[in-house]
């Protein structure tokens, strides 16, 4: 079991455990990811100064705002001028940010949480909080956070085998016990299916379980690359995408036949993952190489890799697709991309 007070350093301390694993994942797909080049001229829009890294991401669903979680701080960026319009105190080493399907909320969690934190989009000085389900002797342990469509639910995973299902117009939670340690997870559109990516055992092989939401039975469960990450859906529904930090590796998962399509390299430690609006492109943020990968959406190719200043760890899209945010130390700054100068299509 993973100590909870290393939550925020989660990718290290699974990389220890997936080491061997790594070596024999190699096998399967490329020797090695492209090393990458500068973005092109006239492809970063703008590098917007926010608090010190790790910093996680979030954007609304209208697109008009990027929400930064650093060490400490929450910031609001306007994407339409690129500055920093608010900021409230949050937690420290934030593990988990979403922002409600109508906008109106943003919730984290941070390493110690024993809570999630909800703030109104409109003023994040007023936060109001939900408890956790806290079974264990030390706080904690939660990272990952979906809410459904309707925006009535919120699912937080917790690296301690369980899933906290929080009420939102309620404020109560109760929690879902597994079989795995969950990383990371989405919902299906229709709200029936949730997708839960995580370890067993030692992760030599990672594990995405499908999960009824009516009855929270495991209906299928699927092997990934070690060590998954990050999790993420195509817009239909059809793929499920996982960046895993041993290989290091995408897995691009056919969810219906439950098999994996293909996999692809990345570069080290990818921390950042996101799926482009029409599901053509899907974006890997490599925090130890500073790559940006930017692959197919069905997995066949890489179309570009972009180095990026500093160690990139997260990376959002606007709703439809022309802008790439990435969160980067050093400096620290969200890096707000044109994907159409990225060598990768439009």
């Amino acid at each position: 079991m993973l100590s909870r007070l290393r939550r925020f350093d989660l990718m290290k301390t699974l990389e220890r455990a997936t080491w061997l694993a790594s070596l024999a994942a190699c096998g399967t797909m490329q020797t090695s990811a492209p090393t990458g080049a500068p973005a092109p001229a006239g492809a970063v829009v703008a590098s917007v100064p926010i608090g010190r890294g790790p910093t996680l991401l979030a954007i609304s669903p209208d697109g008009s705002v990027v929400y930064a979680a650093s060490v400490g701080q929450l910031a609001a960026i306007r994407t339409d001028t690129n500055t920093v319009a608010a900021t409230a105190r949050i937690d420290p080493y934030t593990t988990g940010i979403a922002v409600t399907p109508d906008g109106s909320h943003v919730l984290l969690v941070a390493v110690s949480s024993t809570s999630l934190t909800i703030l109104p989009a409109g003023n994040l000085a007023q936060a109001s909080e939900i408890a956790l389900p806290q079974p264990g002797l030390y706080p904690g342990g939660y990272g990952r956070i979906a809410v459904s469509a309707d925006g009535r639910t919120a699912w937080v995973v917790n690296e301690d085998l369980w899933l906290a299902v929080v009420n939102l117009g309620a404020a109560t939670a109760q929690r879902t016990t597994l079989a795995m340690r969950p990383n990371d997870m989405a919902l299906s559109r229709d709200g029936r299916t949730a997708y839960v990516a995580g370890c067993q055992e030692y992760c030599t092989t990672g594990t995405i379980e499908l999960i009824d939401v009516a009855s929270q039975n495991v209906t299928a469960t699927i092997s990934v690359g070690p060590g998954p990450y990050r999790f993420a859906l195509s817009p239909d529904g059809r793929r499920g995408y996982t960046t895993n930090l041993g290989g290091p590796s995408l897995s691009i998962v056919d969810l219906a036949g439950h098999t994996v399509q293909a996999t692809l390299p990345v570069g080290i430690e990818p921390t950042g993952l996101a799926v482009s609006s029409d599901g053509a492109r899907v974006y890997i943020a490599s925090n130890r190489t500073g790559r940006l990968t930017i692959a197919s959406g069905d997995g066949r190719t890489v179309l570009a890799t972009v180095r990026i200043p500093g160690s990139p760890r997260d990376v959002v899209l606007s709703p439809e697709g022309r802008r790439a945010y990435v969160s980067t130390s050093a400096p620290n700054a969200v890096v707000v991309l044109d994907t159409q100068q990225l060598g990768a299509g439009t």
